[in-house]
């Protein structure tokens, strides 16, 4: 995989399909992916690919997003079904992997669960997880949290990130996705 030619095409593709607001989004999530892959010593390159692409799904028309993803052999819960927008990590990996033949598999991962995390995924998968909750867009991210945040090692930061992003949601009266609750007890992390 040439991943300069296949970051080139993605590139090129979500600026001419996404939103300005959410290609805006999609790149402050690219340049801190690469923030923490310098922190944790992993490849900005694949972390900067996996923060570019991880919306590229995120627009899409909803029922194309629910037909994708289940032609993609997987199972949605009713939960998914009640909130459709939650598949478009899912969407976002079959897209890659049948529209420019992506085949890593630590990328395909991470976009495919950056929405609800997971701790079965490679720490590229945190690092997406991370760097799209927190990324310095977001009005409830200051500085100071970022400091914080960059103080600790990647699983540390994970956890940290997760339990902010769940004080967040409820806080503001969202309905957390069952599987970030599996992940969140795993982790330790309470709200």
């Amino acid at each position: 995989m040439d991943i300069d030619k296949l970051t080139e095409d993605v590139e090129k593709y979500c600026k001419e399909n996404l939103s300005e607001k959410r290609w805006a989004h999609s790149i402050r999530v690219a340049d801190m992916c690469v923030e923490i892959a310098e922190l944790c010593g992993y490849d900005k390159k694949k972390a900067y690919l996996a923060g570019i692409a991880h919306d590229i799904c995120k627009e899409i028309p909803k029922p194309e997003m629910m037909k994708m993803v289940e032609e993609g052999g997987y199972t949605v819960s009713d939960y998914e079904r009640k909130n459709l927008s939650l598949l478009h990590g899912k969407a976002g990996a079959l897209f890659l992997k049948n529209h420019f033949n992506m085949d890593d598999k630590e990328i395909y991962s991470a976009i495919e669960n950056h929405v609800s995390g997971t701790l079965e995924v490679p720490p590229l998968g945190m690092i997406l997880y991370i760097a799209d909750k927190n990324e310095r867009g977001r009005d409830h991210i200051s500085d100071e949290y970022i400091r914080e945040l960059f103080t600790k090692p990647v699983r540390e930061m994970f956890a940290f990130a997760v339990e902010s992003s769940a004080k967040y949601l409820t806080k503001k009266g969202y309905v957390i996705y069952e599987d970030t609750y599996k992940m969140m007890k795993e982790l330790g992390v309470k709200i």
